[in-house]
């Protein structure tokens, strides 16, 4: 009831605000009395007395002191001051309940006291800190959750190091792997053993990492939790590699190279690949034995323990004075997915060659050519001759020349020399003191020649033949130097294929039909059959063309077959052949009809139906520059056609 009496005096009052009609209410004001109150001077006042005194001096005007009125103001705030401090209390208290409220809540969340925290999973990962290469690694992962409820979809993924594999029947590549675990409960402990092999370089420190990636119920969110890395060191290794080679070369030398491989393993070590990582200017010549793939890989089946197999390595070296070319060898078992690949590396060395300013300049000619690959003519004999210098400011002494010939265009027979000896037991050619006796002393700047003759065998397929002049002498300064000292020098001839173009004319050849008498007479029209005919030789020729023309009486009949493209220009009477491609030993034609009408000038001779034929065409294995020619082709008839002599002189 109280309240509805208090709306309706709000709702009068907002009347009397917002009404632009209303009048304002006139103030009755009141003389204040100032007749004194006689008002306690302590707290200890009855309410009862205070309150009628107080209804008193509200009922009546009443004239007081100014000094009585605040005296009496002062007395009223304190007799409401009571009743107000019960709700300081009430303000004070529930601030004190907030800020208790807080600390406890974040003390909760600080010490993990929530459902679920990554700080609550342990991942642990255990291992051997020393491992043999190749040799089975033990692993151990334990996961533990600590929370008050599951992980779920819960998957254990390790990080190899390079060189890592699986062990079993089918070994294969691991660098990540991810093993699930599922759902583990409040509580549980999941051990996942592992066994891996690691293969690696002695005394490499490796490191596998381990990571937890679950969900938990009511989140499609993934959280991780990783494990402190494990790290190791590979201890020994099942296999050793040693290489052997001369330090100093001169530039173009030929040097062996051996590199051994040695096993360390308690077991057999089966399909091991080698491979070697040539530098600029190293030219492989051959190994024993031969690569797999390449010039490059070799495979060793299988290497018992303390088992060594060895690889011998002939190249040439080539560069500038003073620089250096580094040989690395590489071993390990093959990758799974490449059988010519190293998978994982188990052993690693190398081989430096520093190239010293040659002490014996060593220069060679091919039919008087200097260049290191000379082309020669099909079949030609070519004379070769070799020129050494002394390039140091000393005398050398006892020099030897060697050369060691090689090529299909070779025979036992094939080199010719006055004075050097053909040792068939190394295939080598040989001048020295007991047969040259300028070869004793040889003074700084002085030149030393030689020649000889190169003959080859029978013609076959990319035929060539290359030379290796190798030089040694000996001085007797600079101890720290080779004591025989090298220069050397190689070359190489390669034999072009011969190619041939030839053309003849004909009657009726092929699908042709021709007409008009034979021999030819005047006024009279008669047609020819021409064919012409280009050839390879003993290599395979590319960019083959054939252009020739035909002569003022004679006329284009445009019926042609041919292999390749044909092009024929009215106005000049040229003919293109493109024949393209001809391999080894094959041939290809072009056939097409031609006619004349003699004239009386022409009575009693042979007149030209086709002239000069010019072929050239590009040696697939010299990459020369081939050229061939025929002879003009007229109207007189082959007699192995059936033809009697004279057929082609014109007749009246």
């Amino acid at each position: 009831m109280k309240n509805l009496h208090t709306q309706e005096q709000i709702d009068e009052m907002r009347k009397r605000l917002y009404d632009r009609g209303a009048k304002p209410e006139e103030v009755v004001r009141h003389q204040l009395s100032d007749t004194p109150i006689d008002v306690s001077r302590d707290w200890n006042v009855g309410r009862d007395e205070l309150k009628n005194k107080v209804d008193l001096r509200a009922g009546m005007s009443v004239e007081l002191n100014p000094d009585d009125s605040i005296e009496q103001n002062e007395r009223i705030e304190t007799e409401d001051k009571p009743k107000r401090r019960y709700r300081s209390f009430i303000l004070l208290g529930s601030l004190f309940i907030f800020v208790a409220v807080a600390i406890i809540s974040s003390l909760f969340l600080y010490l993990g006291g929530n459902q679920i925290s990554s700080a609550n999973i342990q991942v642990s990962v255990q291992g051997p800190s020393l491992t043999g290469g190749g040799e089975v690694f033990p692993l151990q992962v334990a996961v533990t959750n600590h929370n008050t409820v599951p992980i779920e979809s819960t998957t254990l993924i390790l990080k190899y190091p390079i060189g890592t594999r699986s062990v079993g029947d089918a070994p294969r590549n691991l660098f990540e792997e991810r093993i699930p675990l599922e759902k583990l409960t409040p509580g549980e402990v999941r051990n996942v053993p592992v066994n891996i092999a690691i293969f690696g370089e002695e005394n490499t420190e490796k490191t596998i990492e381990a990571t937890i990636e679950y969900r938990v119920e009511g989140s499609n969110g993934m959280f991780y939790k990783d494990a402190d890395p494990l790290t190791f060191r590979i201890s020994s290794t099942p296999l050793v590699l040693r290489v052997e080679s001369i330090k100093k070369v001169a530039s173009g030398q030929l040097i062996d190279v051996t590199m051994t491989a040695v096993s360390n393993a308690s077991s057999p070590l089966n399909d091991v690949l080698i491979t070697a990582s040539y530098p600029t200017g190293f030219t492989y010549e051959s190994s024993d034995p031969e690569p797999v793939f390449g010039q490059n890989v070799w495979r060793i089946d299988e290497l018992l323990p303390e088992q060594s197999k060895t690889i011998k390595l002939k190249g040439i070296v080539s560069g500038l004075t003073e620089e250096t070319f580094v040989i690395n060898f590489t071993a390990g078992p093959a990758n799974p997915d490449n059988q010519f690949l190293v998978g994982s590396k188990l052993a690693e060395a190398k081989i430096d060659f520093t190239i010293e300013r040659p002490f014996i300049d060593v220069g060679i000619t091919i039919d008087n050519d200097n260049d290191r690959e000379v082309v020669l003519s099909e079949g030609k004999v070519s004379s070769v001759k070799v020129d050494i210098k002394n390039t140091l400011d000393e005398t050398v002494y006892d020099m030897v020349v060697e050369v060691v010939p090689g090529g299909n265009a070779l025979t036992e027979n094939s080199i010719k020399s006055d004075q050097g000896f053909y040792d068939s037991n190394t295939g080598t050619v040989r001048w020295e003191v007991s047969n040259n006796s300028s070869f004793d002393k040889i003074l700084p700047g002085d030149t030393r020649s030689l020649e000889f003759t190169v003959i080859p065998g029978s013609v076959r397929t990319t035929t060539s033949y290359d030379l290796v002049v190798n030089v040694y002498a000996r001085r007797v300064a600079e101890s720290s130097a080779l004591e025989t000292l090298i220069g050397t020098v190689k070359a190489e001839a390669k034999y072009s294929s011969n190619i041939s173009v030839g053309s003849q004319a004909g009657r009726n050849s092929g699908s042709f039909s021709d007409s008009g008498p034979v021999p030819p007479k005047v006024g009279q029209t008669t047609t020819y059959t021409l064919i012409l005919v280009a050839e390879a030789g003993a290599n395979d020729i590319t960019d083959a063309v054939v252009e020739t023309s035909l002569p003022l009486h004679a006329n284009w009949n445009d019926e042609y077959e041919a292999e390749g493209a044909i092009t024929y220009n009215s106005v000049s009477k040229k003919i293109k052949w493109e024949v393209g491609e001809i391999p080894t030993g094959q041939r290809k034609e072009f056939s097409f009809q031609v006619n004349i009408l003699p004239s009386t000038s022409q009575v009693g001779s042979s007149p030209v139906l086709l002239n000069t034929q010019q072929m050239r065409a590009k040696d697939r294995f010299t990459g020369a520059l081939l050229q061939e020619s025929a002879s003009a082709v007229t109207t007189e008839l082959s007699t192995e056609m059936g033809f009697s002599e004279g057929n082609g002189a014109v007749e009246r």
